[in-house]
C-alpha cells in the first residue's frame, strides 16, 4: 500500500523540521519546497495527500497560493492546512474562507496537531481500515471535530486581548432580557495613550483596564465584555434598580479617579465616561445612545430609563431630525417675509428673510424648533442654501431691499459662499440686497469674514449685525466689518417704553450709528407706544409684529 504523502511549504527550515519532527512516528512521506511556487509545482507533480503551508513566505503569499492550488481542477481536492504564525481570529476566518481545512499558530500544540494530522490523513485513507479501526476513527474524528468548533464559536464571541466576551456575545446576552441594566465604559482619550506610548502600552492598559472592571464588579450577576477598542461593557443581570445602579457608577468613577495604571513601566492615569441603560427593549442601543449624549455633554456619566429627561430630549432630538431630513427632500422648507418700514416715511423699504418649515399636516414651524439640531445632524447648510435661493427669486422683479441672515461659519464655509456668490453674478439688484451677520455668534476668523464681506460688498450688497446688544456688543467690531446697518436687539426694544436703562442703552448705539453714518433697525416693536418711543430716539427703521407679523407673500410694490 502507498504510503500517506505530506507536503510542507514553509521558507523557514526550522518549522518545516518541526512539523517532520512532530509525524516522525508516523509512516508518512514526505515533500518539501521552500516557498508558494515550489510548493505548487511539487503538488502538481506529486498529487500529495495533505498540504501544510505557511502563510508569510518571500513573493507569493500563502493565500495566494491556496487560491491557485483550489482554483485548479487537478489539486483542488487536496486539503490544505495552514501552519503560521499569524493566529488571530480574523486570519482563522479567513483561512477557512479560502478553503483551508483549519488554521495552526506557531509554536503549536504537538498532541493536538498530530491529531488534527490524524483526521484529515484518515479521512484520505479510512477504506484501508478494519471495521474496529473505522469505528475509533471516527471516534476519534468527531471528537476532534467536536473540539474545533467548540474553540470556534468560543473565539467567535471572544475578545482575545481581555478574554471578556466581545459585541456578538452581548448582542445574543441581551436579546429578550428584562430587568437588566446595561453599563457601557468608554475610556477618555485612549488614543492619545496609544499614539503617545504605542500599541503595546495600550493593550497593556486595556488589560489592565478589563482586570481592574472583574474586582470591581465581581459576582454571578455580571457579566463583562469589550464591544470595541476602548469600549467596555458590563451587563447586570436580574436588577432594575435605579439607586443601586446610581450606587455603582459612582463608586466605579471615584475608584478610577484614584487609579494609575502601571502599563510596561508607564503609569498613567485613566478617566472614563459611563452611559447606562435600563430599557428592556434595544437594551445596547439605548445605552450607546446614554454614552454619546454622555460625551457631547460633556458629562461623566448618565443613565437613561423611562423616566429620564435626557432620553426624552434625544427622542426628540431624532425626532426632529427626521421630520427636517423629510422636509428638505420635499422642498418644505420656505421663506417668510416680515417688513421693515421707514420710521420717516412709515413705507415699508426693506423685507427679512426668514426660514420656515412645513409639515406634512400642513403645520407651519419656526425656527426655533429645528434651526439648532439642523446644526447638529448637518442639515443647516441645506436649509440656508433653500432660503438664499428663494429669497433672491421672490425679489428679483422688486424694488425692496432684503436682507439674509449668516453666521460667520457660513461666510467662511467655501461651498455656501460659492453660492452666494454664483447668485450674485445672475442678480440684477444686487445693491438690494442685505446680508445680517449674528452678533452674539462671535468672529474666530475675522480675515476670512472680512474676505467673504469685502468680495459681497464689490457686488454692490450692505451689511448689517444682527441682534445687536444681545452679545459682547463690541463697537471696534462694526468698524472692522464695516457695517452699513444695526439691528438692535429685541431684548432692548421690547420694554423701551418703560425701562429708562434701555433707553440709554439704545440712544447710546443710535449716537454710534449716526456719527459712521450706519443705519438703525429696531427689532421687536410689538405695540404702538414701542414705535412711538422708537422714532423719538431717532431710529430708521422698525421691524416687528406691530408692523406684520412674517408672510409668506410680499406687498408688491
Amino acid at each position: 500500500m502507498k504510503q500517506p504523502t505530506l507536503l510542507i511549504i514553509d521558507d523557514n527550515y526550522d518549522s518545516r523540521l518541526a512539523i517532520r519532527a512532530a509525524l516522525r512516528k508516523h509512516e508518512y512521506t514526505f515533500f518539501e519546497a521552500q516557498d508558494a511556487k515550489e510548493g505548487i509545482f511539487l503538488a502538481n507533480e506529486e498529487m500529495p495527500d495533505l498540504i501544510l503551508m505557511d502563510l508569510m513566505m518571500p513573493g507569493m503569499g500563502g493565500y495566494e497560493a491556496l487560491q491557485q492550488l483550489k482554483a485548479k481542477d487537478e489539486t483542488r481536492h487536496i486539503p490544505v492546512l495552514i501552519v503560521t504564525a499569524l493566529g488571530s481570529m480574523d486570519e482563522k476566518i479567513t483561512a477557512l474562507e479560502y478553503g483551508a481545512e483549519g488554521l495552526w499558530s506557531k509554536p503549536f500544540d504537538r498532541v493536538r496537531f498530530v491529531e488534527h494530522i490524524e483526521t484529515i490523513m484518515g479521512m484520505k485513507h479510512v477504506y484501508v481500515k478494519t471495521p474496529t479501526q473505522i469505528i475509533k476513527q471516527k471516534e476519534r474524528i468527531d471528537k476532534v471535530l467536536h473540539r474545533q468548533s467548540e474553540e470556534l464559536i468560543y473565539y467567535y464571541y471572544t475578545d482575545a486581548l481581555t478574554g471578556f466576551s466581545n459585541r456578538g456575545q452581548l448582542i445574543k446576552d441581551t436579546n429578550g432580557i428584562t430587568k437588566s441594566a446595561l453599563l457601557l465604559l468608554d475610556i477618555d482619550g485612549f488614543k492619545d495613550i496609544v499614539y503617545f506610548y504605542g500599541h503595546e502600552t495600550g493593550d497593556k492598559c486595556l488589560k489592565s483596564f478589563a482586570s481592574k472592571i472583574k474586582q470591581i464588579f465581581h459576582g454571578n450577576n455580571f457579566n463583562y465584555y469589550r464591544i470595541s477598542g476602548d469600549i467596555f461593557a458590563i451587563l447586570i443581570k436580574d436588577n432594575n434598580d435605579i439607586e443601586m445602579l446610581n450606587n455603582l457608577i459612582k463608586k466605579l468613577i471615584e475608584i478610577m479617579e484614584l487609579l494609575y495604571f502601571d502599563c510596561n513601566g508607564h503609569e498613567i492615569h485613566i478617566k472614563i465616561t459611563v452611559g447606562a441603560s435600563m430599557f428592556e427593549k434595544e437594551l445596547l442601543l439605548s445605552a450607546e445612545k446614554a454614552l454619546k449624549r454622555a460625551k457631547t455633554t460633556g458629562k461623566t456619566t448618565l443613565v437613561f430609563n423611562e423616566e429620564n429627561e435626557e432620553f426624552r430630549s434625544y427622542e426628540q432630538n431624532i425626532f426632529w431630525v427626521n421630520k427636517i431630513t423629510q422636509a428638505i427632500a420635499n422642498d418644505n422648507i420656505v421663506a417668510f417675509f416680515q417688513p421693515i418700514v421707514n420710521n420717516k416715511t412709515d413705507k415699508i423699504e426693506k423685507y427679512e428673510c426668514l426660514v420656515r418649515m412645513i409639515d406634512k399636516d400642513g403645520t407651519i414651524h419656526s425656527p426655533f424648533k429645528f434651526l439648532e439640531i439642523s446644526k447638529k445632524s448637518r442639515n443647516y447648510a441645506a436649509i440656508t442654501k433653500s432660503v438664499i435661493e428663494k429669497a433672491f427669486k421672490k425679489f428679483e422683479n422688486t424694488n425692496y431691499e432684503f436682507s439674509i441672515n449668516l453666521s460667520a461659519k457660513d461666510m467662511v464655509d467655501e461651498v455656501m459662499a460659492r453660492n452666494i456668490y454664483d447668485q450674485l453674478e445672475k442678480f440684477s439688484g444686487c445693491n438690494r440686497v442685505i446680508f445680517e451677520l449674528l452678533e452674539s455668534e462671535g468672529i474666530e476668523n475675522y480675515d476670512a469674514v472680512y474676505a467673504f464681506i469685502k468680495r459681497v460688498k464689490e457686488y454692490g450688497c450692505q451689511i448689517a449685525i444682527d441682534d445687536f446688544g444681545s452679545g459682547y456688543s463690541n463697537f471696534i467690531h462694526l468698524l472692522r466689518l464695516k457695517v452699513d446697518i444695526i439691528k438692535i436687539d429685541g431684548s432692548l426694544i421690547r420694554d423701551l417704553d418703560k425701562d429708562k436703562n434701555a433707553q440709554m442703552i439704545v440712544q447710546t448705539i443710535v449716537d454710534f450709528a449716526n456719527k459712521l453714518n450706519i443705519l438703525t433697525v429696531a427689532e421687536f416693536v410689538h405695540s404702538e407706544s414701542i414705535y412711538h418711543v422708537v422714532k423719538e430716539l431717532g431710529i430708521d427703521y422698525s421691524q416687528g409684529y406691530y408692523i406684520s407679523e412674517p408672510k409668506e407673500e410680499i406687498i408688491n410694490d
